[in-house]
């Protein structure tokens, strides 16, 4: 593209640059273009002598700046890779230990569970026990009181004295 604008630019000025007008017919004899053209090389050659080493290195340099930062970005990728697939890693050891919890306290929940039912049929037992007990010491209360309440009604209408009781007694227990 730079090439076209040049040539262009270069013929624009050769026929402009003259001092005929556009409209009469011009000839290469009449204009001094294969001077212009000469001193156009040499310029050229003079700016590639001067000029090519700097433009080169330029370019040079900015090719490898890019290639750098290429293969900075491509280390840069496969760092994240690297530190994605430890993150994944991570992720599904985390994983793992949470399911292990969650069986852990599940086990947890149901031993629980079988202690405090254990428990609860402990307690019912002592329960139904004290009141097993309860009852035949209330029983064996009510049997001395009535005992007692007929053995006092009986005494009454026998009239003993206290040494026929003791001796009655005695008979018995001895």
């Amino acid at each position: 593209m730079k090439k076209v604008v040049v040539t262009l630019g270069l013929v624009a000025i050769s026929l402009f640059g003259n001092e005929h007008s556009v409209a009469e017919h011009v000839s290469m004899s009449d204009t001094d273009f294969i001077p212009r053209l000469i001193n156009f090389v040499v310029f050229v050659g003079i700016l590639w002598y001067l000029l090519a080493d700097k433009v080169k290195n330029f370019y040079a340099d900015r090719s490898k700046s890019i290639a750098d930062s290429f293969n900075e970005v491509e280390n840069k990728l496969k760092e994240s890779k690297q530190q994605k697939e430890v993150l994944k890693a991570q992720v599904e050891e985390a994983h793992k230990k949470a399911d292990e919890i969650v069986k852990d306290a599940k086990k947890e929940a149901e031993l629980l569970k079988t202690r405090i039912i254990e428990n609860a049929k402990n307690e019912m037992e002592t329960l139904n026990k004290q009141l097993n007990d309860y009852k035949s010491y209330e029983e064996n209360k009510m049997k001395k009181e009535v005992v007692e309440v007929y053995l006092n009604n009986l005494v009454k209408d026998i009239h003993l004295s206290s040494e026929e009781v003791a001796n009655i007694v005695t008979k018995k227990v001895g």
